[in-house]
């Protein structure tokens, strides 16, 4: 049976929010995963957290450079907030830094750019089986 599951891509690059579109559909179909993605996008920070207030996310994933405000500040509102959001954190600067801040304030993966399907496809096993979907 397949889940509806809202999923909500932040970056400030269209190309890369088309990209992480595409490659999350072909580990869904590849995979064969009971799931069925609605997809919401921003280039800003303001508007990820004004989404996921209004919309329940089911996962989110998350840039660290944005040109309003931190990933790593919009991960620290959205785990209290909306805990259960299945937050991967996606980012070109894979530093040893932001991989541990990240983990810390309660991502759930973190994938350095330039991504692979293998990552988004284990990312998207992990939120199944942590069962946070609906």
């Amino acid at each position: 049976m397949q889940r509806i599951i809202n999923i909500l891509l932040v970056d400030d690059v269209e190309y890369t929010r088309d990209l992480l579109r595409g490659a999350i559909n072909a580990c869904i179909d590849a995979s064969d995963l009971p799931l069925e993605p609605k997809f919401l996008q921003t280039s800003l920070g303001r508007r990820a957290l004004k989404m996921i207030t209004e919309t329940s996310i089911d996962i989110l994933f998350l840039d660290i450079e944005l040109p309003d405000l931190n990933g790593i500040t919009i991960l620290r509102e959205v785990k209290d907030t909306s805990p259960c959001t299945y937050t991967v954190m996606v980012s070109g600067e894979s530093s040893s830094e932001n991989v541990v801040e990240s983990i810390k304030y309660g991502a759930n993966g973190f994938i350095a750019k330039p991504f692979n399907t293998e990552r988004i496809q284990e990312s998207l096993l992990k939120f199944l089986k942590h069962g946070k979907y609906h």
